[in-house]
């Protein structure tokens, strides 16, 4: 191994995502996030995640050697501070519904719903995405009104173990991914003119290496935008009514031509 600036990460930025017990997984660290929510601002302090482990040695008569050690208890928790007061954090926070009114019944002895958890750690382009599908607040801090201090929301996640990820956390590093060529599954609306935007669907537009051109037959997109690893948006080009097959190109290669017909 040897030394490398551009290995060092800082977590500048990052997004707190919280959805329902059962919601759609993440497939990388890029893909589209559909069933799970943004929570928005989090403190300057950022988001703590720590992975404690509780171990038994078992010791052989013989010199009280050690044969074996059992790891009986580990948990992955990670603690943060939402500073936005809406519907979606308060009933995180104490754990109840915020009815119409705007009021929550606070019963601090319910036991906490089971959701799924997405925390993104953003430094520039590169991504560190942790994915607990089977979480739970267990934890909250105290509430602090203070003059000149936002009203924030302490609380502890846990990620308990989950039968289907066979773990607790799922974690994907961009910067560790090898890059693969993209696919497509759909484009619309079909039939589309010079000038008219084309919404195209599929897999690792982005990647590491960022989708480097965007075709409708032989002919490159006046314009296009990578709106997210599913997602492309591309003005069509001047040209015929007729076949024009779409294909993506990034730096790893060219996706499958998707069969496509544009309008006069």
């Amino acid at each position: 191994m040897s030394l490398n600036i551009d290995e060092v990460r800082v977590g500048v930025d990052g997004v707190v995502a919280v959805g329902p017990f059962g919601a759609a997984a993440p497939t990388s660290a890029i893909s589209a996030l559909t069933e799970h929510v943004d929570y928005g601002y989090v403190s300057e302090d950022g988001v703590t995640e720590s992975t404690s482990v509780t171990s038994e040695k078992i010791r052989a008569w013989q010199k009280a050697k050690v044969v074996r050690t059992v790891i009986t208890e580990g948990t992955v928790t990670y603690k943060l501070v939402l500073i936005q007061t809406n519907a979606e954090t308060i009933a995180l926070y104490y754990g109840g519904t915020v009815e119409a009114d705007g009021s929550i019944v606070i019963d601090p002895t319910a036991e906490r719903p089971v959701l799924s958890l997405i925390i993104d750690v953003i430094d520039g382009t590169e991504i560190i995405r942790s994915y607990a599908p089977e979480a739970q607040v267990t934890e909250v801090g105290d509430q602090v009104y203070q003059n000149g201090a936002p009203i924030g929301y302490e609380i502890t996640i846990e990620a308990n173990h989950n039968e289907t990820l066979g773990g607790s956390v799922q974690k994907w590093y961009s910067s560790l991914a090898a890059p693969v060529v993209p696919t497509i599954t759909a484009a619309t609306p079909s039939a589309a003119v010079q000038g008219a935007q084309v919404k195209i669907v599929g897999t690792d537009f982005t990647g590491v290496t960022g989708a480097s051109s965007v075709k409708f037959g032989a002919t490159n997109a006046t314009s296009y935008m990578v709106d997210d690893d599913a997602t492309i948006y591309a003005v069509m080009p001047a040209g015929t009514a007729g076949a024009a097959n779409i294909v993506v190109t990034n730096a790893v290669g060219a996706s499958s031509a998707f069969s496509y017909t544009r309008g006069s």
